[in-house]
């Protein structure tokens, strides 16, 4: 038992720390980039990424690291720390992928479908695309702790639905989408990936108490009571 214990919080430490960090180092290249920008005077939209043309090919990589100005990037890096952090920790054995692929594919989508002649810049597509993964995971599993953080999401986020509609013509509503539908369908290609909830041992007795006689519920209740005496009269012998 205290090996497994020891396993868990081990196991449980290393989730949190791989999200803390990738999600950290994803957000501090972003406002590097930003910082070098402003600083040199260089216009980087250059790097964004410009629909079904060679040169916008880059943008397939950069396009995250590049925005309009430092509100559009703390508007970005928040979710995108939250969201970085929750598939880390939600998926520990397969969140490299997760967010890799969903890069790759939310980008490249945007360089097939979206309006040409001019460059799609920022994180946007990107924070559509993890938050989407996130909310439709909670649909595709039972987990109760990722269901709760899906609620989180629709109170802070909900009204980012609207982002993926062409109301502002300045704002890239094809990135938006995008990223959605990318979020929805890795959400179900990975709906297996994710670890079961730990069963505490009570809990699994709640779930076969109907399989029970009555002299086995008897014996459980006596039991527990046996266990919360014994467990006070050590309480009080420390006080």
């Amino acid at each position: 038992m205290q090996f497994e214990d020891h396993f868990n919080k081990k196991e449980e430490r290393r989730k949190v720390l791989n999200g803390v960090y990738l999600s950290l180092i994803f957000i501090l290249l972003m406002w590097i980039v930003k910082f070098i920008e402003m600083n040199s005077h260089f216009n980087l939209s250059g790097l964004g990424i410009l629909p079904r043309s060679e040169k916008g090919l880059i943008g397939i990589i950069t396009t995250p690291f590049i925005h309009k100005d430092f509100l559009h990037l703390f508007n970005n890096s928040v979710p995108l720390l939250v969201s970085i952090f929750a598939i880390c920790y939600f998926y520990p054995k397969v969140y490299f992928r997760i967010l890799a692929f969903s890069y790759l594919s939310t980008h490249i989508l945007i360089w097939i479908f979206a309006r040409g002649g001019s460059y799609h810049i920022g994180a946007s597509g990107l924070v559509y695309t993890y938050l989407s993964f996130l909310f439709f995971g909670s649909a595709f599993t039972s987990n109760k702790n990722l269901l709760a953080l899906s609620l989180i999401i629709i109170f802070l986020y909900g009204a980012m639905v609207w982002g993926i509609m062409p109301v502002e013509s300045d704002v890239s509503w094809e990135s938006h989408l995008m990223g959605a539908a990318v979020g929805l369908i890795y959400a179900f290609v990975f709906r297996k990936q994710i670890p079961p909830e730990k069963k505490y041992e009570w809990e699994e007795e709640e779930e076969n108490i109907d399989d029970m006689t009555d002299e086995e519920i008897n014996e459980l209740i006596e039991s527990k009571i046996k266990a919360k005496y014994i467990f006070k009269k050590a309480r009080k012998a420390k006080e």
